[in-house]
């Protein structure tokens, strides 16, 4: 497994956008996963919705697929968390909770973000956070 899903990927796959299939296929390839905090979000996206029913089935079919496989939030993990938000406070720079477990998740698992947002975890390379944007 290679890359970690940000939740903004699997939102943006579920709605169809144009032209995101394309960018990402090869690289699903290579395999994939979704963190609990990316999962969260999802979550958390689908019972602020309109749609609750329909988006909770779609997360749950998707969690169903064989190629998607899940990454847990454990003690690695939880390390590389405090690590990191420790460093990104001592250069005075801010990341929402949730993006730093992201980022977090993806280090101790040695795996590979892959997002839209630039703006939030592109800067995180410097860290030793591996990230690619579509």
């Amino acid at each position: 497994m290679k890359y970690l899903l940000d939740s903004n990927i699997i939102i943006d796959f579920f709605r169809g956008k144009q032209g995101l299939k394309e960018k990402i296929i090869e690289r699903l390839r290579q395999g994939f996963g979704v963190g609990s905090i990316g999962l969260a979000e999802l979550y958390r996206g689908a019972f602020k919705s309109d749609r609750v029913k329909f988006n909770l089935k779609l997360i749950k079919n998707f969690l169903n697929l064989p190629e998607v496989k899940m990454v847990v939030f454990g003690k690695n993990e939880a390390l590389a968390a405090g690590d990191l938000a420790a460093r990104l406070e001592q250069k005075g720079q801010k990341l929402s909770v949730g993006d730093t477990l992201i980022a977090a998740t993806a280090k101790a698992n040695n795996l590979t973000i892959l997002t839209e947002d630039k703006k939030h975890f592109g800067r995180l390379t410097k860290f030793g956070i591996k990230v690619e944007t579509v």
